[in-house]
């Protein structure tokens, strides 16, 4: 069984940047060169990397070895692949300041939270009473309603009322 060499990808990464052939990465790390042709595959295909190589002129010949082998090859493997994984975005690195700065914020916000939640059970009260007093006067409002009718039946017992959903008065439908 053949050994795994340890590469580090950013480290990789950063040399072909510069414009380092993928011969003199592999050289650098003892890996083969088809091994860091992988490696800028996928940078390629991540989008860290440009696919033209950076230190090539228009017009001039590429060596061997600076080629990335873009043709398809028979893989080493022909059983089931495993399935890739989704790519995530890549985003900007923060600078230290910038991390201590989070940081900061988000202890000061943590700080507040003890203050927050005895407000939200001030106006979980408050929220309470008003609902309360709400279901009251609703029910007064009704009462209302029902003496104001029992009233007009008794002062015009031969007439049909008719009371809208509205708040309106009753009106006579003779």
């Amino acid at each position: 069984m053949a050994r795994k060499a340890i590469v580090d990808r950013t480290a990789v990464l950063e040399l072909l940047k510069e414009g380092k052939t993928s011969q003199a990465v592999a050289d650098r790390y003892g890996v083969s060169r088809q091994a860091i042709d992988l490696y800028r595959k996928q940078f390629v295909r991540e989008g860290l990397l440009s696919p033209a190589h950076p230190t090539r002129q228009p017009g001039t010949t590429v060596k061997k070895s600076d080629r990335i082998a873009d043709e398809p090859r028979a893989p080493y493997y022909a059983g089931p692949q495993p399935p890739t994984p989704p790519r995530l975005p890549t985003r900007p690195a923060l600078s230290l300041d910038q991390a201590v700065d989070l940081l900061i914020q988000a202890l000061t916000a943590l700080k507040r939270v003890p203050e927050l939640e005895k407000e939200i059970e001030q106006l979980k009260k408050t929220n309470g009473m008003l609902q309360a007093q709400f279901e009251e006067m609703q029910g007064r409002e009704q009462k209302r309603h029902e003496q104001e009718s029992r009233w007009f039946q008794a002062q015009n017992p031969g007439v049909m009322t008719y009371r809208p959903a509205t708040d309106s008065p009753p009106q006579n439908l003779v």
